[in-house]
Order: C-alpha cells, then sequence, then structure tokens
C-alpha cells in the first residue's frame, strides 16, 4: 500500500488509545507503520545498476516477521537513545520510555503495515528468510481511496488542532482531491476508467472530513479512532466477500480447461469490478468480473466446482494468454534478471516471435504493466534482457 495509508493506520492506533502505552508511542506506531519500505532505499541505490532489483529486494526481508522483530528491536534502540539525549536531558522528571512496551508498538506497527501490503495483488513474503513464497490478500487495489477516507476522517479531526496541522491536511486533502479527480479517466487494457459515481462519492466524504473538522469532531476523542479502526475492518469484510463472490463467478464460468489456480483482484475504488485469471497448462485466462451483472442461471448453480461445460457466449468472455514455453523458460531462468522476474510474476502473457537468427520473447505480468522482453538465438542462448514497469 501507499506510505500515506500505513501513516494513517498508525495514527489511527495512536489516537484510539495507544499512544498512553508510553511517551512516544505515537511516534513510534508512525514510523513503524512506514519503516519496512526501508527497502526501497537498497531497490533505488541498486536500480542505477541493476534495473530488477526492485522486484528482487521490495517486499522482501523488512516484510518477514523476522524482519519485523529486526527493526523492531532497531527502533526501540534508537528512540531510548533520543530519548535519553535529548527529551530527558533537560528534565529528569519526565516519564522516562517502557522499551518493552516501544518495541511491542513498534512490531505491532509493522504488523499493520504488512497485513496492509497483504491484502492488495503484489503479495508478501512473511516467512522469509525460510521461505520466498509470496502470500496474496486479493482484496484492495494497492491504493485504495476509500481507506483514505476511513482512516484519514478521524485522524483529520483529531490532530488538525493547530494552524500547522491544518495546513499539513490542507496540503495532503488537496494532492488526494487531485488524484481522485484525474487518476484512470481513460480506460486501458489493463484497468478500467474510474465511474464518475465514484468519483462524486469520494468528494462527498471528503466534504464531510472537511465538516466535521470545522465543527471539531475531534473533541469526542479517542472513540473515533476507534470507530474508524472498526470502519476499516467492516471495509474488509465487505471486500473479502466481495472477492469471493468475484472468484464464484470466474469459478461458474471458467473455461472447459484444466484450470489449477483462480485468482481476483479489484479495480482501483470500484468494489464491484475485478479482473479474474485462471491458470492452465499451457495458457492463462483472463476477463473482468461485474458484480452487478447478474450470473447466467446455470452458471449461478454451477458453484465454485465442479465446472460445468460453458456455452460460447460465456467461454467467449475470456481472453486466452499463452504460458512461457518451458525450454525458453529455462533459458530466461539461467539470468538472474530472468528468474527474479519469473519468480515474481503471478500470471503472465508472452508473446514469441520466431526469426531466422532465433527467438524474440516478450513476457508482461497481467496485474501491471510490467515487462520482460528478452533475445534468444537457436540454441536457446540467451542475447540480451530487459524488465521494465513501462
Amino acid at each position: 500500500m501507499d506510505n500515506l495509508t500505513h501513516t494513517l493506520l498508525g495514527l489511527s492506533a495512536a489516537k484510539a488509545g495507544l499512544e498512553r502505552a508510553t511517551p512516544l508511542a505515537a511516534t513510534t506506531l508512525v514510523i513503524s507503520s512506514n519503516l519496512p519500505d526501508i527497502d526501497v532505499l537498497t531497490s533505488m541505490s541498486l536500480a542505477f545498476r541493476d534495473p530488477i532489483a526492485g522486484l528482487e529486494h521490495h517486499r522482501g526481508f523488512t516484510h518477514s516477521f523476522v524482519g519485523l522483530a529486526v527493526l523492531a528491536a532497531a527502533l526501540t534502540a534508537a528512540l531510548l537513545y533520543l530519548d535519553r539525549r535529548f527529551r530527558l536531558r533537560g528534565d529528569h522528571r519526565r516519564r522516562p520510555l517502557r522499551p518493552m512496551r516501544i518495541f511491542g508498538l513498534a512490531y505491532l506497527g509493522g504488523l499493520g503495515h504488512l497485513f496492509m501490503d497483504f491484502t492488495n495483488s503484489y503479495g508478501v513474503r512473511p516467512l522469509l528468510p525460510f521461505s520466498g513464497r509470496w502470500f496474496y490478500g486479493d482484496m484492495v487495489f494497492v491504493a485504495d481511496p476509500w481507506i483514505w477516507l476511513i482512516l484519514g476522517s478521524t485522524v483529520v479531526w483529531l490532530t488538525a488542532t493547530e494552524p500547522p496541522r491544518v495546513l499539513f491536511w490542507s496540503i495532503v486533502g488537496v494532492i488526494l482531491a487531485v488524484v481522485v479527480a484525474v487518476a484512470l479517466r481513460d480506460p486501458s487494457d489493463l484497468q478500467p476508467a474510474l465511474p464518475l459515481m465514484s468519483r462524486v462519492i469520494w468528494f462527498a466524504g471528503l466534504a464531510v472530513v472537511l465538516l466535521g473538522a470545522v465543527l471539531r469532531w475531534g473533541r469526542r476523542g479517542s472513540a473515533l479512532a476507534r470507530y474508524s479502526l472498526f470502519a476499516l475492518t467492516l471495509y474488509y469484510g465487505a471486500m473479502w466477500m466481495a472477492h469471493e463472490s468475484a472468484l464464484q463467478r470466474a469459478w461458474a464460468t471458467a473455461p472447459p480447461e484444466n484450470i489449477k489456480v483462480m485468482a481476483a483482484w479489484p479495480a482501483p475504488a470500484n468494489p464491484s469490478l475485478w479482473r479474474a485469471a485462471a491458470g492452465a497448462d499451457t495458457v492463462v485466462y483472463t476477463r473482468a468480473v461485474d458484480l452487478t451483472t447478474p450470473l447466467p442461471e446455470s452458471a449461478a448453480a454451477a458453484g465454485k466446482r465442479p465446472v460445468p461445460p460453458l456455452a460460447p457466449t460465456e467461454a467467449d468472455q475470456w481472453t486466452a494468454n499463452p504460458r512461457l514455453d518451458p525450454a525458453i523458460d529455462a533459458a530466461l531462468r539461467r539470468w538472474e534478471v530472468g528468474r527474479v522476474f519469473l519468480d515474481f510474476a503471478r500470471f503472465t502473457a508472452t508473446t514469441v516471435e520466431t526469426r531466422p537468427e532465433g527467438y524474440h520473447v516478450s513476457i508482461r505480468d497481467l496485474r501491471f504493466n510490467l515487462h520482460l522482453t528478452a533475445v534468444l538465438d537457436r540454441e536457446m542462448n540467451v542475447e540480451s534482457i530487459d524488465v521494465g514497469w513501462f
């Protein structure tokens, strides 16, 4: 998820009552809610020499259960030093930090970050360094404007109490408003356009946030933050049910093949529209799933499994994307760039152009606009390989 979402979650947890656990508790929660993304610094520094570095290192060790403990211990040590060096130096009568509570809050903030990242289609690898397996929640988009409203409303009401903070949140609100207003205006092969009604509802929610700030609804205290966290829980529950419904519809209308894996992830800011992918031995099928459209009676009665043969009109809704040939897959994996890309890619579409001197291969990760292009000779030796997001 984006770092604004992580920050809002940490602030909400603090304002819900955890900030009273120990001095600097709120600071701990905000920092730890963003700290796992410190791996972005490593990725950026390596990216100048290796374009695949971001895929290999982002959401790696710092997004694992063991890595969170290391980060929590490092943050605890840093805050203890700074507390003694600055806050307690001028007044020793102040309440000192509680190290174990700081560590617990830091680990809790990291877990919140890990959970948020798990809920989208990018996924996380929480079992590193013991296992590099990816886990995907597929419930929300990587930047969800509804979560901005749910968590941002009470955070603004509770913290916009002084002019500098009002100015800060005003700037954030303007930036988010511009993003929602101009983003996804035109559909693409990966993402549909954001419906006008979704934009209208979001701006109505933003007006409520502004109204609450003017009327000083934050005077109700920490209960507001707890309500927002409860609302977030309800939202995730609704998105989980929508995800299960999308999967059920995908299975019920699946192509008449030996489908081994099925997944569905949501369109941005539109909980009723999902993208489904069905993996078979030699092909990956994709299609849009609109939860507002009723299923045919035959498909609705089918449930998840077994999948019956489909009428041609239903099968035609799926787009077939050829899988990578095993020989080419093995050749690409001999190069680190190819191995990292193929380990990261979840569902792919492949185009292989046969030329007199060899093969030109193009692979796209169907979740994102992420591409790999490679040139191989007739003996399956890789002559060149490149990865890019656009």
